[in-house]
């Protein structure tokens, strides 16, 4: 279920300074009416406007969802369902203006089924996405870009005029890629990729079995190439979600099951583990957790939790990146907030701009049928310098 409204662009953008904070105009209270932010904005959307003490969040794009932030130049892209049912790639300036479809109108080229989780090469002139094959066994909505099942990697140009396949999974029911990054200086592509088809009944399988890869990347004069790649299982058969590497490529961020012998749906933690040896860090264990992303100084992690909420719905937090300090950005699911829309809100994907000011997120609004919309949420200053600098 989609909370009804359509976002306008204001005249005025609030991110014209890139999310830098006029303190005295705006407060930190959550006495706060969001209904005064939703009509100095002209938002049509008052039901999700949301003041925290940490942030300030309110609605940009809907129907869209999995994003990425380019630091160099400054486009968001993410992947939106079409009126065919289908998943593409797009890209926007961060006030959600100049929307633009990087794999639409492309069937000679990449496939027209549902391509997403795209992230952007630090560089700005490319992004990595998920694209499901054009045929294969099983169903397409095991392949939405959040699922990623029968989909293989591809590269495409910023103005998406050139698309490269970089993988070539088999066309099995056990096969999948899920979300790709790339390392913070272009020299590595990670990924997650299914092996095994999902078990209800075998424990850590109920997602199926996947590994995390690593290969180094380079752009030739014959386009990208991927090499030396790495497979790592830190602890073994089970679920594995990449999220990328720290910032001097040592250590692969994730999200697993591993720790687990319950045989249940929701049960994943947020791990570290380091490429060259060692036991995984279990970095994030109350309840459940998914969706860790580094800051832009690379000592913080902002990551996904339904912790502390009774809905089971999700919000984000931070952390250092040894697990330490704990804080709560958002509370979109609290009952007690002004602007709590009567409905569990799921906080997945999410992305920084490149100071830490901001955060771009993916929020749900209908798990199932991965539904849900694009936020802007502003940080207050002492979080955003603890981020950034």
């Amino acid at each position: 279920m989609l909370i009804s409204g359509v976002y306008s662009r204001p005249a005025t953008s609030r991110l014209a300074k890139q999310c830098k904070y006029d303190r005295t105009k705006r407060s930190w209270s959550v006495t706060i009416l969001s209904i005064i932010l939703v009509t100095s904005m002209h938002i049509s959307l008052p039901a999700l406007a949301q003041v925290f003490d940490a942030a300030v969040a309110y609605p940009i794009v809907q129907s869209a969802g999995r994003v990425d932030w380019s630091g160099t130049n400054k486009l968001i892209a993410y992947d939106k369902k079409g009126a065919d049912g289908y998943y593409d790639v797009y890209v926007m300036h961060p006030d959600g203006g100049n929307e633009r479809c990087i794999t639409c109108g492309n069937p000679w080229v990449i496939p027209q089924r549902h391509n997403g989780n795209p992230a952007w090469h630090p560089s700005g002139e490319f992004l990595v996405f998920q694209a499901e094959k054009r045929s294969h066994p099983g169903f397409s909505f095991e392949a939405q870009p959040g699922f990623g099942r029968h989909s293989d990697l591809w590269l495409a140009s910023e103005d998406g005029q050139v698309f490269y396949q970089l993988t070539d999974g088999p066309a099995s029911l056990a096969h999948g890629v899920l979300h790709p990054q790339f390392s913070q200086d272009g020299t590595l592509l990670t990924w997650s990729e299914m092996y095994e088809l999902p078990n209800p009944f075998v424990d850590k399988k109920f997602f199926g079995f996947w590994k995390l890869k690593v290969a180094d990347f380079s752009m030739g004069p014959n386009g990208p190439q991927l090499s030396n790649i790495r497979e790592y299982q830190p602890g073994g058969p089970a679920f594995y979600e990449n999220h990328g590497l720290s910032k001097d490529n040592r250590k692969i961020l994730f999200t697993s099951n591993l720790h687990t012998n319950v045989r249940q749906l929701f049960d994943n933690d947020i791990y570290a583990a380091d490429l060259h040896g060692g036991e995984p860090v279990r970095l994030a264990s109350e309840r459940y957790n998914e969706h860790a992303h580094h800051s832009p100084n690379g000592k913080k992690i902002v990551w996904m939790t339904n912790a502390g909420n009774w809905s089971g719905g999700t919000d984000l937090w931070m952390m250092n990146t040894d697990g330490s300090n704990k804080i709560r950005l958002t509370d979109f699911n609290n009952p007690g907030n002004r602007a709590y829309p009567g409905q569990r809100l799921v906080v997945a994907d999410s992305a920084w701009n490149a100071d830490g000011t901001c955060i771009v997120a993916y929020v749900q609004t209908d798990l199932f049928n991965q539904n849900g919309m694009i936020v802007m949420i502003e940080l207050a200053p002492s979080i955003a310098r603890a981020a950034g600098e």
